[in-house]
């Protein structure tokens, strides 16, 4: 089978298209007024409990003041509590609300439902090489970015 770098381009970037349409979906779904990041936010705190700002930041991997925006939006929306930091009183720990655990859960149920529609019919080799593979990209695209 021979192969071209447009047809990968064309087929990562469907792919890719493909995946960030579902996961819009599956977002409006559950709350519409939720954007997927919005979402990533939810879920870090849910599994972390709470988190400071600074720690959300790095967990992300995002600007702060994008950050800050969505937070900001969330506890407008009743979604985050900001409560000051009990070892560090100029600081504040984010935490959700119990009510977010459900969403939370209802899209991981989702998301990994995608996941499983994608690989439906992939044997267990070609999903390792696969796993390999997609790391190997990702480590690519981190070193790239550092030079």
């Amino acid at each position: 089978m021979t192969y071209s770098k447009i047809q990968i381009h064309n087929h990562l970037f469907d792919l890719l298209f493909l995946i960030k349409s579902q996961m819009k979906d599956i977002v409006k779904g559950i709350d519409d007024g939720l954007s997927p990041i919005q979402i990533m936010i939810l879920i870090i705190l849910t599994e972390e409990g709470e988190l400071s700002q600074a720690m959300l930041v790095r967990k992300m991997e995002k600007n702060k003041s994008q950050i800050t925006r969505l937070l900001h939006e969330l506890e407008k929306k009743g979604l985050i509590i900001k409560e000051p930091n009990k070892k560090d009183g100029r600081s504040f720990m984010l935490k959700t609300i119990d009510d977010v655990k459900n969403k939370v859960s209802l899209f991981i149920q989702h998301e990994e439902k995608i996941v499983l529609d994608m690989l439906q019919g992939i044997q267990k080799s070609d999903l390792q090489r696969l796993d390999s593979l997609l790391i190997k990209m990702q480590n690519n695209l981190n070193n790239a970015k550092k030079t």
